[in-house]
Order: C-alpha cells, then structure tokens, then sequence
C-alpha cells in the first residue's frame, strides 16, 4: 500500500520523522465468487517533532485496503473465511515539511472452512435391518459474529507523576481474551494496556509516559451462542481518545481515555453422526459396499506462557531516559519437534526515548524460540500458532543500552484427519432364502474371536434379542466373555 498525502491545516510543520506505525483493521472477510476477500482499514499514526522548539506532535491518517486470495477449487459449496493481517513493513518519506509518502506491506493470512459431504446407508430400524454402529464427531463449519463495544475510563496520576500539559499521543492494547460461553452470551474477558505520552505543565519539550492495565469484560451477544459450543474471538480496539482533565484540586492530573473495541467471535458446533460400519438384512442377501473418509479433528492445546530478553546495543544518540515502549504481535511458526511442538519468530519492539537531541525511537526485531513438550497425535497434522505479548519490562542501563524483558502467551491449534471407514451401498442384493416357518431355538458354541454382531450376522438374528438372552455371555462391546459357554439363539 502506498498513502501520499499532506498535513491538515491545524498541524504544525514536520522538522524530523521520529516514528510511523500501521495497524490494519479486517473489518469483513468474505467469499466472492472463487476468490475469499479481506477487507477494512489500514490506521497510520505518524509522530513527528515540529518547527517550533522541538515539540512533539501527532497526527492520523485512515485508508481502505481490500486483499483476495483464490479458494481452493477441492472446497465445494459455500466456505467460511476468517485470518488475520499484519502491517509486515512500514517506511515514511519526508518529502516537504508539509508532505509525507507512505508505504507499507500488509500480510493477510486466510483460513477457509467447507461442509464435507460423504456418502452413507441411512441407518433405520425398521425391524428387517440390522446394523452395527459408531458415532463420528466433529466440530462444525465455524459462523461468525461481530459487535462494537465502548469502553471509557478515568486514570488518574500517581504522585510520583507530573501535572499535564498537553497530551501528544497514546495506545491501547489489549491481551489474549479469555472467553465463557452461556446461552445466548459470550463473556470476552481482557486486558487493556494503556500508555498516553505527556509533556510535562510549564515544562515545553519535557515529557513523560503514563500507563495503565485495566481489566474488560465484553459480553457478546448471539442466538448462536452456545455453553456447549466452542467460541474463539479476535478482539481489536479502535478509534481511542485521551484527553486532560482536573482533579479535585484542580490540577491537571487526569486522564480521560475513551475506545472502541471490535469482536468477532468464530462459534463451532460439536456434531455427531452415527453410521454404520456393516449391516444384514433378513430377507435379503447383500454385499455391503464400504467407504473411508478423512475427518477433520482439533486437538485442544492449552495456553503456553514464555518469557525472553533483549538487549539495545549501541543505540545512537544514547538514550537518557524511556518514555514509551510499545510491542506488536507477531508472524510465529510452529513445526513439529521431537517432544512436541517449537514455536518461532520475533516481536517488533519499539521503544521511544529522550536523548540530547531529542526524542528517538529505537525498534528492534525480538526473535524467539520456544519448545512445549506435547504428545503429538499419530495421524499427520497441521500446526497455526498465535503468540502474544504480555508485559514488556524496559531497563535503561549506564552505558546506554536497554534491555527488555518481554512475557508472552503461545496459543497453538493442532488440526488433524481421522480416517473414518463405513457403509456406503448395498450390492447384489438378492432374496434370502425363506425363514423357518416354527420358531427355533439354537445353542450354538462360539469360537474363539467371534462377537455378538458375527453371531447375529450368521444367523440373520436381531443382536439385542441374543443379547437379552445371554446377558453373561458378552461384555459392553459385544465381545464374547466365556468362550465356552454355549449361546442362545431363537429363530
């Protein structure tokens, strides 16, 4: 993406680039034709030291952006689409004191989710058929859902801090959600981290940074939602708003903050279908005509946390003090380890400081390696891996490096298939032989191996019936308890 564009009116003039960020915003994902679609808004926030003294300034600017990727042509039917995007790369030029040109490269990662559709005999009880059964689970095609929330707060300063004087900027970001589904309801519980960069009253080109983690709660609310349904949520905040305000005393020592917060929750049904593994009919003679398909499964994985450490070296102009720090997200891989499963990649860190030729900010690429011992499924499987940032810790040291200590959370989906095997047809069927016209009562000694489905099979006799009549003779699972005990069977 590339974004030309000029200083509104009420901005003063440019005299350095001090840092420019962009925080795209997927607002639809949908299919259109063969192709699925991403589309929303890319945020750029642009800070700035002006003209005049060296203060700070900063400044918004807001563009469309619409991505597409080709659906595979094995997805039939309609697809559900879901991902994510990422600002990968992000440059600015100066090219007036009133002009700037941005360019950056988005990253959209697409996910699409389809029906299965498998052929199967109808498993009915209708007294002539008699089948043996199983379940298949599986979580159905995912339905999304979105809501806008409002959130307001007050922060209030310590009295370490110093009154305000004018309020240059701040950020909202929020952790990993934590979600309880009920009927109808989704609780979303997070974190929001809250940093706004102050300059100091009376105090022209001094600044400070104030933070704050305040705890949300989102209640998200859906028809579709389920406690028994499994409900994921991608939570971004939006359009945030600081300004200064007066305590009791009358001092500028407060902060109002107000934002947005979007949700889209992705609802998955479990589901359940029984087929039938093999089935006999008593009037008639058939080769059943067996079928394999690959289900989909998840294995749920819990939360990883990690910590790791950077250092800034050689950090030119040398920092005299921090005043912000922020950390985005970040592209993690995850591949299959020998205990399990390790996860890479790196965080961008960017931290702002003041030195004595003003106000710098120093970004740095974190990179990460983590092991989490797992016990992998044997089927082959695919791994996504999500990493989030937590707390970032900066120290700034005496010989002018900063280190950080940076506490993240892993959050791995494992999917893999089940190879499911069962009845799809009945071949050659032709007439059976006629039954016995006098009922008829057979003993018959099993031989080794043999269950109670062979046994009914053999004979074209219901199973629960010599069931009823041998409670002993089988387990649970219709294997054969005493080989040597004779079985009732009645014709």
């Amino acid at each position: 993406m590339e974004f030309d564009t000029s200083l509104a009116d009420y901005c003063p003039d440019i005299a350095r680039l001090i840092r420019v960020d962009c925080t795209p915003f997927a607002e639809k994902w949908v299919t259109e034709g063969d192709k699925a679609v991403v589309s929303g808004k890319a945020v750029y926030d642009l800070l700035y030291e002006t003209d005049y003294k060296n203060k700070l300034k900063y400044c918004s600017f807001t563009q469309d952006f619409s991505c597409t990727a080709p659906i595979p042509r094995n997805f039939k039917g309609e697809a559900s689409v879901f991902g994510e995007v990422r600002c990968k790369r992000i440059n600015c030029k100066l090219l007036s004191p009133r002009r700037i040109i941005i360019r950056c490269t988005l990253d959209a990662d697409f996910g699409l989710e389809t029906d299965i559709m498998l052929k199967a005999v109808a498993v009915n009880e209708d007294g002539e058929s008699f089948f043996q059964k199983k379940s298949i689970d599986f979580l159905g095609r995912a339905q999304s859902v979105c809501e806008t929330f409002r959130v307001n707060d007050t922060v209030t300063l310590s009295q370490a801090e110093r009154n305000i004087g004018e309020i240059v900027c701040g950020r909202v970001v929020l952790h990993s959600p934590q979600i309880v589904p009920t009927a109808g309801n989704a609780e979303i519980k997070t974190t929001a981290s809250i940093f706004v960069l102050c300059e100091e009253e009376a105090m022209e080109g001094k600044y400070f940074c104030v933070t704050k983690s305040l705890p949300v709660t989102l209640n998200m609310h859906s028809d579709s939602i389920e406690d028994f349904k499994t409900v994921s949520a991608d939570i971004f905040p939006r359009n945030p708003s600081f300004t200064a305000d007066l305590d009791q005393y009358g001092e500028s020592r407060v902060i109002k903050t107000d934002f947005e917060i979007f949700a889209r929750a992705l609802i998955k049904e479990p589901k359940s279908y029984t087929v039938a593994t093999d089935l006999f009919e008593k009037s008639f003679d058939g080769v059943c005509v067996n079928a394999t398909g690959d289900i989909p499964k998840n294995m749920p994985l819990p939360a990883n946390g990690f910590s790791i450490e950077a250092k800034l070296t050689e950090l030119s102009p040398r920092p005299a003090s921090i005043l912000q720090w922020d950390i985005l997200p970040c592209d993690a891989v995850a591949e299959p380890w020998v205990d399990g499963i390790k996860i890479k990649g790196a965080f961008n860190l960017s931290v702002l400081a003041d030195t004595a030729e003003g106000i710098y900010s120093f970004d740095q690429a974190v990179p990460f390696e983590q092991d989490i011992e797992l016990n992998s499924p044997a089927a082959e499987y695919s791994l996504q891996a999500q990493v989030f940032p937590i707390e970032v810790m900066p120290s700034l040291h005496s010989d002018g490096s900063i280190t950080a200590r940076i506490i993240a959370s892993a959050k791995i989906d494992l999917c893999y298939k089940e190879e499911e095997c069962f009845v799809a047809d009945v071949a050659k069927r032709t007439p059976a032989q006629e039954a016995l016209s006098e009922p008829t009562l057979i003993y018959r000694f099993p031989q080794k191996g043999e269950t109670l489905w062979d046994i009914a099979k053999s004979y074209k006799a219901d199973p629960e019936s010599i069931l009823n009549a041998n409670l002993d003779s089988f387990d649970e699972n219709g294997a054969l308890c005493l080989a040597a005990k004779p079985v009732i069977i009645k014709l």
